[in-house]
Order: C-alpha cells, then structure tokens, then sequence
C-alpha cells in the first residue's frame, strides 16, 4: 500500500524546529555571578557588559550549531523530495536521524560551557564526534532510501540527482571522519574545521531544486 510522506515531513520539520529552538535557550546572562557580588539592583553597565561578552562560546557553538541544523533540515527535505512513498525501515531510520538531530543541542552547550577551559579538548572532540554521528545517519537514511528494490523514489527522478545526493552525504561523512580525528591531535583546528563545514553544506546546496 503506499503512503504518502507528508505526515512524517511535517514529524520531522517539528523535530527540527524543537532542536533549533533549544539551541537557544542556555544562552543568557548568569545573574548568579552577580548576584554573589552584591545586590542585582547595584549592577554597573560595565559588570552587565562584561557578563554578557562572557557569553561569546554560547554563541559561536550557538550560532554554528544553529547552522548546522538548518542545513541538514535543508538536506532532509531534499531526500524527501525524490521519494514516493516510505517503508517501515526508513521511517525507523527517519526516527533515529531526528533522535541525532534533536540531541544537537547537548553538544553544543557542553561546548560552550567548556571553551577556554582545561576540559576544552574533551569538549571538541565530544562536538566533532557527534557531529559525526548525525552525518552517519543521512548516509545510512539516504542509503536505505535509494538503495536495493524497495522502489520508493519517484519514477522521473533522474539518476544524476540521486548519485548526486548521495555523494555529497558520503563526502560529508568523510571530512567528518576527518575533523574528528584531527580533534585528538589538534583539536583547536578540528573545531575551525568543524566550525567551516557549513561552508561546504552550503555550497553543495546551492544548486539543489
């Protein structure tokens, strides 16, 4: 029987919608730090100015972990666009891509929490690998989807397109494997890496239907 997928399209725009709203929601101004100085009411312009440039990891990982999201929400919908139907395989695989995907935002604030201090490696390479993780979904999702007889991709969908999409996934995954190896190493330059793969989605992207 085939079933069209726009009821777990619009599951999965939810999902990404939730991950990118808590992306945003550690970010704040700790009035504890203050607090345990003297009365908030006493606060200076400087001691706010300073709490709030003391922000600046939350919001680089925010910011690029923000990124990130949009653009495999992007690549979602990209993949849903050349199929046809579902099968019971590929929506549990749809579900453990969005499982990776909602989790994004522990990574993230475990980052920013942790940039600048003596755990900081530990931290990127708990950010790079998971990064990882989420990109080893989409090759695994994208190959489910096109891969053996299960026929679920629309009958006009050139070829091209599809080898197209799966080798973009697939290099994707590479460089991942890459960066999350370097952040042993180096993991300064892992994060700048990780921090540019969106350079990379986006260029990719661009010239997607």
């Amino acid at each position: 029987m085939e079933k069209d997928t726009s009821r777990i399209e619009a599951f999965s725009d939810g999902i990404f919608a939730v991950a990118i709203t808590l992306l945003a929601l550690d970010i704040g101004v700790d009035i504890k730090d203050l607090q345990a100085l003297h009365p908030l009411a006493t606060t200076t312009n400087g001691e706010l100015w300073h709490e709030i440039t003391m922000e600046w990891p939350k919001i680089l990982t925010y910011v690029n972990s923000f990124t990130a999201v949009l653009l495999m929400w992007m690549s979602h919908h990209q993949i849903f666009k050349i199929l046809r139907t579902t099968s019971m395989k590929l929506m549990i695989l749809n579900g453990l891509l969005l499982m990776s995907v909602a989790l994004v935002p522990f990574p993230t604030k475990t980052l920013g929490e942790f940039i600048g201090t003596d755990a900081q490696k530990m931290a990127i390479i708990f950010y790079t690998g998971y990064a990882l993780v989420v990109s080893s979904a989409y090759v695994l999702f994208i190959l489910t989807a096109t891969g053996g007889k299960n026929n679920l991709l629309l009958p006009d969908e050139p070829p091209q397109k599809i080898q197209r999409i799966t080798r973009e996934l697939k290099i994707g995954l590479s460089l991942n494997i890459s960066i999350f190896i370097l952040s042993f190493f180096i993991p300064v330059m892992a994060l700048i890496l990780n921090f540019s793969m969106w350079i990379f989605w986006a260029l990719v992207s661009r010239n997607k239907d």
